[in-house]
């Protein structure tokens, strides 16, 4: 019986300081992430928690690169922040940025870069939503989404150290200055200086699954989801949605390929909401100008910078055509 007694006191201790660790661990990494800043997990800390920019650009990496906030922010007398964020995420990473924003205001216009095939489930897509575990706490809004990860996400979510697990090298390499340098933002753009060598073209692999799909492609619910509700939103916050497809490099011979069947459902929901919508993926202006381009899937900074510029006089054309048409909705390609 003592013996018995004294291993059941074991384990009870033994989970008491597991328990202890994980809370003052959790804690330590918490404060050290939410300190942070710079870098993409202070920008979107920022966009959840402060962001009241009349202008927000949501999306992956392409919004990121290739949108500049001070170009449309002078252009159309707005402030703009560019939420875009790299690594291949999804939609329904900007759904759940939209979801928890609009609680709290509603800006002006949203621009939400996208690609048609975009409601394809790719693999990695659920594991890339670990960038918003550290949310999980403060904003139930979001909490469907993350837990959209895996069946075990919850239980996974009673450790405080888990939220981060993903993330603590970046967190402490920033907080102990042992980090490579961050890399400089403009109210969220980040500009590329490569430029590509159209004789060695190469894309992020993460944009290439995007661009090039098979023939047996998946359309994933929760991204068809993700869309029609990011659409459902702004139209219930009375928020002017603009969704662009941004350039892709062309060669100036190059032939483009047919559409995907899968870009049909997209867009079927972007027309059939009457949405304003612009796809720039073959646009004439940017093909056969490499220097334009850091590789086929993304602008350098020449080249966003001639996009930024395109882009605000299609938002200033679109927002006058509103205004002079108060009570009609107008779908423009």
């Amino acid at each position: 019986m003592n013996q018995n007694i004294t291993r059941t006191l074991k384990i009870v201790l033994f989970i008491l300081i597991i328990t202890i660790t994980d809370k003052v661990f959790g804690l330590i990494l918490r404060k050290l992430y939410f300190s942070q800043t710079a870098g993409q997990n202070y920008s979107l800390s920022y966009v959840l928690s402060q962001c009241n920019s009349d202008i927000i650009i949501f999306g992956n990496s392409r919004a990121q690169h290739h949108y500049d906030s001070r170009i449309i922010s002078a252009a159309l007398k707005m402030s703009c922040y560019n939420a875009g964020q790299d690594g291949g995420h999804s939609i329904i990473l900007p759904y759940a940025e939209i979801k928890s924003i609009t609680k709290r205001y509603s800006p002006k216009i949203i621009i939400l870069e996208f690609f048609p095939t975009g409601i394809v489930h790719y693999e990695g897509d659920y594991d890339r939503l670990s960038i918003l575990l550290p949310y999980y706490k403060d904003y139930p809004e979001i909490r469907p989404l993350i837990l959209l990860r895996g069946p075990y996400e919850r239980i996974k979510l009673l450790s405080s150290i888990y939220p981060f697990n993903s993330d603590i090298v970046n967190i402490i390499g920033f907080n102990t200055k042992t980090s490579a340098a961050q890399k400089k933002d403009f109210d969220g753009y980040i500009p590329l200086t490569e430029v590509l060598n159209a004789n060695l073209i190469n894309a992020r692999p993460e944009i290439l699954n995007q661009l090039i799909i098979g023939t047996k492609s998946v359309v994933d619910t929760n991204m068809v989801n993700a869309l029609e509700n990011i659409i459902s939103i702004c139209r219930e916050k009375n928020i002017t949605l603009f969704i662009i497809n941004s350039p892709v490099f062309h060669e100036a011979n190059e032939s483009i390929s047919p559409a995907f069947p899968v870009e049909k459902i997209s867009l079927d929901i972007i027309h059939l909401n009457q949405v304003n919508y612009f796809d720039f993926s073959d646009n004439p202006v940017f093909v056969g100008h490499p220097e334009w381009f850091a590789d086929k899937a993304h602008l350098n900074q020449q080249g966003a910078s001639v996009f930024s510029n395109m882009v605000s006089d299609i938002l200033s054309k679109t927002i006058g055509l509103y205004s002079q048409n108060k009570n009609n909705i107008i779908s423009l390609k």
